[in-house]
C-alpha cells in the first residue's frame, strides 16, 4: 500500500491535467463497454478539463453542452484523453454508487446499469480517484 501527501497528490494531478488540456481540441472521456469494447459516448470537457480539489483530486468539469450516447449498452471502462483525442489513462466505469474513478450520475441505485442511444452522458462531479 502506498500513501500520498496531498501536496503531492494535488501536483501529479497539475500535471495530469495540463497534459489532457494539450491539444487544439476539449479533453474528452470515451466510455466503453469493456476496455476495448463498444465506444457508446464520447463525454466533451470543459477548457481547462478540471480543477484540483481541496484533498488534491481531479475534479473533472464537463462542457456547457451536454453529450449524447452513441449507444445503448452497459459502460464499464473509461478512457480519458487529450485535446487530440490520445488516452492518457483508463478507468473503471460505474454508476453514482459504485467505486469506478468514472461515475455516471442518474442511474437507479441497485438498478441495471444502462446508458440509452440518444440519452445524456451526465459524468457525476465526484472527484477522480488519484
Amino acid at each position: 500500500m502506498s500513501a500520498y501527501s496531498v501536496a503531492h497528490r494535488g501536483a501529479r494531478n497539475a500535471a495530469s491535467l495540463a497534459l489532457a488540456d494539450m491539444g487544439a481540441g476539449p479533453s474528452i472521456i470515451k466510455i466503453y463497454t469493456e476496455q476495448g469494447g463498444v465506444l457508446l459516448a464520447v463525454c466533451r470537457l470543459a477548457k481547462p478539463c478540471g480543477t484540483i480539489n481541496a484533498q488534491g483530486r481531479i475534479a473533472l468539469q464537463p462542457s456547457a453542452d451536454p453529450d449524447l450516447v452513441l449507444a445503448t449498452g452497459t459502460p464499464s471502462w473509461g478512457e480519458w484523453c487529450d485535446g487530440n483525442g490520445v488516452p492518457i489513462w483508463g478507468a473503471a466505469v460505474t454508476d453514482e454508487w459504485g467505486p469506478g474513478p468514472f461515475q455516471i450520475k442518474g442511474t437507479p441505485e441497485g438498478g441495471p446499469f444502462v446508458i440509452y442511444a440518444g440519452g445524456v452522458v451526465p459524468l457525476s462531479e465526484s472527484a477522480l480517484l488519484g
